[in-house]
């Protein structure tokens, strides 16, 4: 039976419920979570699929993560928050693919998400957004400053701030169900939010679409790309904590992950202010899965699983050694060769 990334990785994000469509991050009534349902539960249980249908399950939620932010991000001139979810999606894609092929090199590991990390937070610091925030809540593993910002800003105690929040709340079930279907649990009093504020302060993680009402009171009065950019690390913060206390990250690890992502951000700082796009490009090419150059490569010639190692994590020792079912490799390759493109 296949591990079952689905729970996983929602549940990362602050989603408890199944995710089949991205519409069901919001719990919109939808025509084809039904035959979605069908086929993870197949996916699942390992029985007989097509191979393009193996492959498009293996990597939907990573595709559903991103349209949900394609949909939530209506366009506006140049806004990069969408080419950041992209980088937010990485993590995810690096996740999926250690997970896949039982990678327990935990320098291999730091590397990668310390880098991508560092990158996201350096490439939204460069459009001259304030990142402290961030920076100050990850050393504490929770969101209270979050929660504190807000308090000083609006000169409000708990019960104002959860007003205000219960407010948004309202406000944002309202927009969807304007143009949708959903059964998201109304929350009919302020004092749901007073008891979030109490937990959130004492480090309990929120779910997705509090993190969206939080941010969106925080930010209100921001620019687009500010407010989104916000949303984004707030989202990377909560993964981040998921993920250390899902996994018992301990305390060492976690200092040398934070050392790592230090040393990252300087030269990625570095290289954004002196415009070395060809340098930053060759770095990236080491921590990030490239597939738009994977794809050309396929092109010219017939793809094998060297190939689409090399082009995951070209760092990766002994590559040609990794050890993949082969009936798995065979679909990867078959995939890859065929419908990769649906993310570009």
């Amino acid at each position: 039976m296949q591990k079952d990334f689905n729970k996983i990785f929602w549940n990362i994000w602050g989603i408890s419920q199944r995710v089949y469509t991205y519409e069901d991050i919001f719990i919109i009534k939808n025509s084809s979570t039904e035959s979605s349902k069908k086929n993870l539960n197949k996916f699942l249980n390992n029985k007989s699929m097509r191979d393009e249908s193996f492959m498009e399950l293996l990597y939907k939620d990573l595709h559903n993560f991103y349209l949900v932010f394609k949909n939530l991000f209506y366009k506006v001139e140049n806004d990069k928050s969408l080419e950041l979810i992209k980088e937010l999606n990485n993590i995810s894609f690096t996740y999926r693919f250690l997970d896949l092929l039982n990678v327990n090199d935990k320098d291999l590991i730091i590397n990668l998400f310390s880098f991508q990390v560092a990158y996201i937070l350096e490439n939204i610091s460069y459009l001259k957004i304030d990142i402290s925030l961030f920076e100050n809540a990850l050393k504490e593993n929770s969101f209270k400053t979050y929660l504190d910002y807000y308090e000083k800003k609006s000169n409000k105690n708990q019960s104002g701030i959860a007003n205000d929040l219960h407010n948004t709340f309202c406000d944002l079930i309202s927009a969807i169900e304007e143009n949708y279907t959903s059964t998201i649990k109304k929350i009919d009093s302020e004092k749901v939010f007073l008891n979030d504020i109490s937990k959130w302060k004492n480090a309990e993680l929120p779910e997705f679409i509090k993190i969206i009402t939080l941010n969106v009171v925080l930010f209100f009065n921001k620019e687009k790309q500010e407010q989104r950019t916000n949303l984004i690390m707030m989202l990377m913060l909560r993964a981040l904590i998921h993920i250390k206390r899902g996994y018992e990250i301990d305390t060492e690890l976690e200092n040398i992950f934070l050392a790592k992502l230090n040393d990252f951000r300087i030269v990625i700082r570095e290289k954004l202010i002196a415009k070395d796009y060809t340098y930053l490009y060759l770095l990236k090419s080491k921590y990030c899965i490239d597939f738009e150059k994977m794809i050309d490569e396929s092109e010219n010639t017939n793809i094998d699983i060297n190939i689409l190692m090399k082009y995951m994590s070209p760092y990766m020792k002994n590559v040609s050694n990794i050890n993949i079912e082969k009936d798995l490799e065979t679909k990867m390759i078959k995939y890859y060769s065929k419908f990769i493109k649906w993310h570009y």
